[in-house]
């Protein structure tokens, strides 16, 4: 993909999404962005910038709206990427471990029961016993934005934030519903973060790219441009300039 080329229309799009009072008709960006040949999940990535951004998509909700973890077969629109073979390899190892501290006797029935009367026992041997449910299902949900330990980890937090909530009704099902929910939400974030950073990235490419072709023909100290007028020649404001040279270390 052509990184100049799509940073003109991303900026071109925000320009269009502020002038339209905050809002952008899908069609408007399936036409700027039409001729780059974008996949679903590149325009999907598109669609929460311009969220962050404050620029609301008629009809994006559905698009945006992480998938309900207790709707059955909602786990197949996520990416399933195979594991390695040291990711497979790490979660055998933490699973036989947590089958030999495992030391749950009472029924999932008689514990669930337990836990929706307060019981902070019954709530430590469900941790207990669905430590590896959570595992698994991080290692069925896995993807290439987070290491496997991380989802991993990220899935047992919400298995012990769950057990924590405050509900009279707890089952297996609304458990695994939550665990499900938490690692779907932390691949969001996760992803969301890889996006923003893909994109200052290529604003340090951009300036890069821009400031030696300004000055690869002159190396008089007199001839550099300020940041000052390279916000003016690049279109970019002056503090985005200066946080771009702090992280080359070109700001001295």
């Amino acid at each position: 993909m052509d990184i100049n080329k799509f940073q003109e229309k991303l900026a071109e799009i925000c320009k269009l999404g502020e002038e339209n009072g905050k809002a952008l008709k899908p069609e408007q960006i399936k036409e700027c962005f039409g001729d780059m040949d974008l996949d679903k999940s590149q325009l999907i990535k598109i669609l929460q910038y311009l969220k962050l951004q404050g620029i609301s998509i008629e009809g994006a909700e559905a698009l945006q709206k992480p998938a309900d973890p207790e709707t059955p077969g909602t786990e197949e629109t996520q990416k399933k990427v195979p594991l390695t073979a040291e990711e497979e390899e790490y979660l055998r190892e933490y699973l036989e471990n947590l089958e030999e501290q495992k030391k749950v006797l009472r029924s999932t029935e008689e514990l669930f029961g337990l836990l929706n009367q307060g019981d902070a026992l019954a709530a430590a041997e469900l941790s207990q016993k669905y430590l590896p449910r959570a595992a698994q299902m991080a290692a069925e949900l896995n993807c290439e934005e987070i290491f496997l330990a991380d989802l991993i980890q990220e899935a047992n937090v919400s298995l012990l934030m769950a057990l924590d909530e405050e509900n009279d009704h707890k089952d297996e099902k609304w458990l695994l519903g939550r665990i499900r929910a938490g690692i779907l939400r932390a691949i969001e974030e996760q992803t969301q973060k890889k996006f923003e950073d893909d994109y200052l990235v290529a604003k340090v490419e951009k300036l890069e790219a821009a400031v030696r072709e300004l000055t690869e023909d002159d190396e008089d100290e007199k001839s550099k441009f300020s940041v000052e007028e390279l916000a003016i020649i690049l279109d970019m404001d002056v503090e985005e300039i200066r946080d771009v040279l702090r992280l080359t270390g070109d700001d001295k």
